[in-house]
């Protein structure tokens, strides 16, 4: 089922580097042949990730699927949820700014981003009083 976004800043744009960019061409591709192969079945929507036949994933379908693929590839249970937040604990392990990270998610407010995710800056200050002492003694 396809429904209207939750708010107005759930409508952002998503940068994609050249990488991502080429996986979604080759995902394009194989749905291409998808499509021909489902023939008068195919419904297009316009969809990224469609069902074989180009309708909308059901949500409990995909759920199902995805925690299959990751007890396969040894990560355990996984929901979808947890997809994101794992890109946003990657994107602060590699210095993305918090403000940044909570424009990604699409968070109202910085202030939620840090709730949710301020125990992953540990390693953020404690390199901010090492930057102090450095300032300060000259170590």
């Amino acid at each position: 089922m396809v429904s209207e976004l939750k708010t107005r800043r759930s409508r952002r744009t998503l940068y994609l580097t050249p990488q991502l960019v080429e996986l979604l061409r080759r995902h394009r591709a194989r749905q291409a042949e998808e499509r021909l192969a489902a023939g008068e079945a195919w419904q297009d929507h316009g969809l990224v990730f469609p069902s074989e036949v180009g309708t909308p994933l059901d949500p409990d379908n995909f759920t199902h699927r995805l925690s299959a693929l990751c007890k396969r590839a040894g990560l355990g249970h996984w929901h979808p949820h947890e997809l994101r937040h794992s890109g946003a604990s990657l994107m602060l392990a590699q210095g993305t700014p918090l403000h940044v990270v909570s424009e990604v998610l699409g968070h109202t407010s910085i202030a939620i981003t840090k709730d949710v995710y301020g125990h992953l800056m540990e390693g953020d200050r404690r390199l901010a009083a090492e930057a102090m002492s450095r300032a300060l003694f000259g170590q």
